[in-house]
């Protein structure tokens, strides 16, 4: 499988994907795309990398026809911003339903110290969320327990509570045993973007060993190298120890992802080649370094070039 054939095998996405990739969001609401792709290679390195973008746009601003463009264009899964958008970037059933439709994985990232909030987005249509700013074990111990449902007698105070989950025919799903099968595919997305992380290999071993001992593909790692950089610094080590990091966990079979930013030189080249570093290194989910806001601009300004170069050309 290639990056293409992961999204369907056209590029861009053809109306025939579309109606596939909506009957199977209609009859299956609960299906992660993202996981599924996963599922389906033996190894990581086998996964083809899959394309993300942050979406900063306000919950009441979201149009179903940017996301459409997202899709066509091939990407594959979206960070809905709980974290830094606060409030605005908290997504509810019928954005995520929507970005499921159109073949999207809606993944909710919220702040460091939501805990029940995990569960709760799986509640509203998230397939996946992110946890951010991990500096502990038992902060990666914690996240894992907030979004699993628990073997009946063997709860503890962070473990998800029970609610109704709907199948597409909107049957809900009452039983303990219900439930867990149900949420099979959610995910949780740890990320590694602190020095205790990514520098210090103990604890960046015991999080992997931890993420590894989960059911295949439900826990995933991603790096900010943003904060990682603001936070300790952007000398040759962090660098080193991200690539280290993605050795360690493609060894133990847990996939990776990264923002992937092309530098000070912000070309289309430079970009390309950031991408080649960073699936060369291992990293399978990737995202661009813009938000959606800004893609509004970079396709008027794609459109408007050949005008300006024409300008030139014509002595203005």
């Amino acid at each position: 499988m290639n990056a293409i054939d992961a999204i369907g095998g056209a590029r861009p996405l053809t109306t025939e994907q579309f109606a596939t990739r909506a009957y199977d969001g209609v009859s299956n609401p609960l299906r992660n795309p993202v996981k599924t792709i996963m599922d389906a290679c033996p190894t990581v390195e086998e996964t083809p990398p899959m394309l993300g973008i942050f979406n900063d746009i306000p919950c009441r601003q979201f149009r179903e026809s940017e996301a459409h463009a997202w899709a066509q264009a091939g990407f594959l899964w979206v960070v809905n911003d709980g974290e830094h958008s606060q409030w605005e970037g908290t997504y509810g059933r019928d954005q995520n339903a929507t970005q499921l439709r159109l073949g999207l994985l809606p993944m909710q990232r919220l702040p460091r110290e939501a805990i029940s909030g995990h569960g709760d987005a799986f509640q509203l249509g998230a397939r996946a969320t992110m946890r951010p700013y991990g500096t502990r074990f038992e902060d990666a111990e914690r996240y894992i327990r907030a979004i699993t449902f628990p073997v009946p007698g063997n709860a503890t105070a962070d473990d998800r509570g029970g609610y109704p989950v709907r199948a597409g025919d909107r049957t809900p799903y009452f039983t303990p045993d219900g439930l867990r099968n149900a949420e099979r595919d959610t995910q949780g997305w740890i990320q590694f973007e602190t020095a205790e992380y990514i520098l210090d290999t103990e604890m960046r071993d015991r999080v992997l060993d931890l993420i590894a001992s989960q059911e295949r593909n439900r826990v995933c790692g991603f790096v900010g190298p943003f904060d990682a950089r603001m936070r300790g610094g952007d000398g040759p080590e962090l660098q080193t120890g991200i690539r280290d990091l993605f050795r360690a966990a493609t060894a133990r079979g847990v996939h990776m992802g990264r923002l992937v930013s092309p530098g000070p030189e912000d070309t289309p080249q430079a970009l390309e080649d950031a991408f080649v570093a960073a699936i060369e290194a291992g990293a399978r989910a990737l995202t661009v370094h813009v938000l959606t806001s800004d893609l509004p601009y970079r396709g008027a300004s794609a459109l408007a070039e050949p005008f300006f170069r024409a300008c030139l050309r014509c002595g203005f």
